[in-house]
């Protein structure tokens, strides 16, 4: 596998290959897709919200007192 690196532009959810990358007709492809912050409108909200999430795991403890006694163990 090996990568190539281009800027194109997306029209009706197509990019066009440029011609000198014309041996990757009919092939499969891993696409990866960056995009500058302004062309994408933020979400209504982060699918990784946790906040209303209760862990009781550590509820009873202090976390900073929890993790520095696992430090003390190495």
């Amino acid at each position: 596998m090996y990568a190539i690196e281009f800027e194109a532009d997306i029209k009706n959810g197509v990019v066009k290959i440029p011609p000198e990358y014309s041996e990757l007709q009919n092939h499969h492809a891993h696409i990866v897709v960056m995009v500058k912050d302004s062309a994408i409108s933020p979400s209504s909200g982060s699918p990784l919200d946790f906040s209303s999430t209760e862990i009781d795991a550590f509820k009873h403890h202090d976390g900073v007192e929890v993790q520095r006694k696992m430090r003390d163990e190495w």
